[in-house]
């Protein structure tokens, strides 16, 4: 139980530490500190292509044929503050380390395909007196993309909380360890479980006849401020909507110009 603790407090300070950084360096001085370019290369040429890739997939007019940086090609400069101005920034012409960031993911997102997991998370429940089961997608967790499964059981006197992530980003998915909470009251219509830590508590709440599953935790362990998870049905809705938000995002950042052909929004 401390281990998945851990995890859950390495999760959500990672989390609020990439929220909180921007970089706002010169893009070409941050890959000038670590890239070695390949023979017959500059690491202006380099990350020129780069950006110039990038930018071509979101359908501004990059000129492939030259890999000059933007302060020795005024062309290649304006595109960028175009872009910059899209991105609601301030039209330098210079990329900030954070700015090439949002444009290689808009690039990667532009064509971005819906999760192959998306219809893997049927909500189900079961109970029959002494022994619960439920499974689903949690509302609230730190990854929307998720599932969870449920086991009470009464002669144990105790609820397993299983869940595992899809992360998106690293395309990687995650299992985390089996939580264990112990049962304080047992009825007919409902059942409800505590997890306790010195950092903090969580109350697992499970409706029977609504057939509902709720966890409250306190701040400490699970984050600053309390927080509520929700068991729900199919996950469909909430990968579909997070590949929605991503694809959208992304192609805010097409050239204007060529906005019409490519759709601003999907359904």
């Amino acid at each position: 139980m401390k281990k998945s603790v851990l995890m859950i407090l390495i999760a959500f300070s990672t989390t609020a530490w990439a929220d909180d950084k921007q970089d706002q360096r010169n893009v070409y001085d941050v890959f000038r500190q670590w890239m070695k370019p390949s023979a017959g290369t500059t690491v202006e040429e380099k990350v020129t292509a780069d950006i110039k890739r990038h930018m071509a997939n979101l359908l501004y007019p990059v000129d492939m044929s030259s890999f000059a940086g933007p302060d020795k090609d005024v062309k290649f400069r304006d595109l960028i503050m175009a872009l910059q101005r899209q991105m609601g920034a301030a039209p330098t012409g210079n990329l900030t380390s954070d700015q090439f960031g949002l444009l290689a993911e808009a690039s990667r997102d532009v064509d971005d395909l819906p999760l192959p997991v998306m219809g893997v998370y049927k909500k189900n429940f079961f109970a029959d007196g002494t022994a619960i089961s439920a499974s689903g997608t949690i509302d609230g967790y730190r990854h929307p993309i998720n599932m969870a499964r449920i086991f009470c059981r009464k002669p144990y006197n105790n609820c397993e909380l299983t869940t595992a992530f899809f992360d998106p980003k690293a395309n990687f998915l995650y299992l985390d360890e089996t939580i264990s909470y112990e049962i304080k009251t047992w009825t007919q219509d409902r059942v409800t479980a505590i997890l306790e830590s010195p950092c903090g508590a969580a109350t697992m709440t499970v409706n029977v006849n609504a057939k509902t599953v709720n966890i409250v935790m306190t701040p400490g362990c699970f984050g600053p401020e309390p927080s509520v998870w929700t068991l729900v049905g199919d996950g469909f809705d909430v990968a579909w909507k997070l590949h929605q938000d991503r694809i959208n995002k992304a192609r805010a950042l097409v050239y204007e110009p060529a906005r019409k052909l490519v759709p601003l929004d999907i359904p």
